[in-house]
Order: structure tokens, then C-alpha cells, then sequence
């Protein structure tokens, strides 16, 4: 029961359990980032710029996975304004 809402908590603060397997020998970095990672701070976005730098981005399949990728976006925050161009284009010789 205890660990119930443990994690029940967790979850509604925006943590999310999960089990990896790799090698004997690889589970301490594992738990050296995990740790890094739940802390927070500066450390954190330095391991998260350097992960996603080396993994491959995979498309989003869900919506939420699409708003989750959106709200991650270095952008967040800023204020871009975006309008598409409305010109007619330019004309062209095809002959």
C-alpha cells in the first residue's frame, strides 16, 4: 500500500516509472543519470542536450506524444510569431 501511493504521487508530480536491462557493468551510469535527471537543474539539461544529441528523435504517434514534444521544445516560452507568405510567387519559363 505504501508503495502504492508512493508512486501514485510521483506520477501526479510528473515522474514516470520505468525498467530498463542492460549490462552488469553499464547499471551504475544508468543510475548516475537517473539520479541527475530527478534532481534537476543545470546538470540535468546538460544530460538531456547531450542525450538527445545522440539518439534518434522518433516521430510522435500519439497526440500526447506530439504536445509532450511541442512543450519540451527549446522554444517554449518565447514569443514567435509565424505567418506564412502570401505572395503570389514568381513567374517562370518552362520552355
Amino acid at each position: 500500500m505504501r508503495v502504492a501511493r508512493h508512486r501514485a504521487k510521483a506520477t501526479a508530480q510528473g515522474a514516470r516509472r520505468i525498467e530498463v536491462t542492460v549490462p552488469t557493468r553499464d547499471a551504475w551510469a544508468i543510475k548516475a543519470v537517473a539520479s541527475i535527471l530527478r534532481d534537476g537543474g543545470e546538470k540535468a539539461k546538460k544530460v538531456r542536450k547531450t542525450l538527445s544529441s545522440m539518439t534518434p528523435v522518433k516521430p510522435a504517434r500519439t497526440g500526447v506524444e506530439l504536445i509532450d514534444f511541442f512543450r519540451s521544445s527549446p522554444f517554449v516560452g518565447e514569443d514567435i510569431v509565424m505567418e506564412r507568405d502570401r505572395s503570389t510567387g514568381r513567374q517562370i519559363d518552362l520552355d
